[in-house]
């Protein structure tokens, strides 16, 4: 027997003895509870949305009326000190009427293009390394997972969700689906809408040093969720 076949023997046959963890049944994220149903109400969906975010230590906001968005944004660029944000465009975000708000506010909206030369590209990556709150939309969320879905494109850069330590993304809570295959069956072409489709659920965490969580390695260490009506 080659060494392949005694180590793909041992998989097998340690397979056959292991003892997987099983989740509480009353955990709405366990087997049991997953469905595929789409005729949930649409509160019941905003409630299982923020309940598994908030255990992936996200922060979720319900919003009754767009006024209320500008409110919580900038209250959150004032827990940071921060007096940059870097956004979405202005079409992807118009309906939140958030420009007049920022700029009334005394918040720079700054210039998150990346040049292509080499001197230009580095000094504006270096000038947006300072900024500390990203703000984006988001394209549908999950409930059962937490999770939001973006889509990258024209007006809708990635860095806005990626490189800041804090992410603020405005959901519409009538885009919240109960599951991945519930939103694909849903948006059939919506992994034709942009060059990139992620879902984030949650601040970004990592226990690959010495297993220690650590939180905000690879991307935001703060999701903040605004649910509108």
């Amino acid at each position: 027997m080659s060494h392949r076949d005694k180590f793909l023997n041992r998989i097998r046959t340690n397979l056959a003895d292991a003892l997987l963890p099983a989740a509480e049944p009353q955990h709405p994220g366990s087997f049991q509870a997953y469905s595929f149903n789409t005729n949930q109400s649409i509160e019941a969906l905003v409630e299982r949305f923020e309940q598994e975010l908030t255990a992936l230590s996200g922060q979720v906001y319900r919003v009754e009326e767009a006024e209320g968005i500008a409110e919580i944004v900038l209250s959150i660029l004032e827990k940071h000190d921060a007096r940059q944000i870097m956004s979405w465009g202005s079409a992807a975000l118009e309906p939140y009427r958030l420009s007049e708000a920022l700029q009334a506010g005394g918040i720079e909206v700054v210039e998150r293009y990346i040049p292509a030369e080499r001197e230009g590209h580095a000094a504006q990556l270096a000038a947006l390394d300072n900024v500390r709150v990203g703000l984006t939309g988001a394209n549908g969320a999950l409930a059962d997972t937490g999770a939001i879905a973006l889509i990258s494109g024209p007006d809708r850069g990635r860095l806005a969700s990626l490189l800041p330590p804090v992410h603020i993304a405005i959901l519409s809570r009538q885009t919240i689906y109960p599951s991945l295959p519930a939103f694909l069956a849903e948006q059939t072409k919506i992994t034709a809408m942009g060059s990139n489709l992620v879902f984030i659920a949650g601040p970004s965490r990592t226990g690959d040093i010495e297993m220690t969580l650590t939180m905000g390695v690879h991307g935001p260490g703060e999701v903040h969720v605004i649910i509108t009506p």
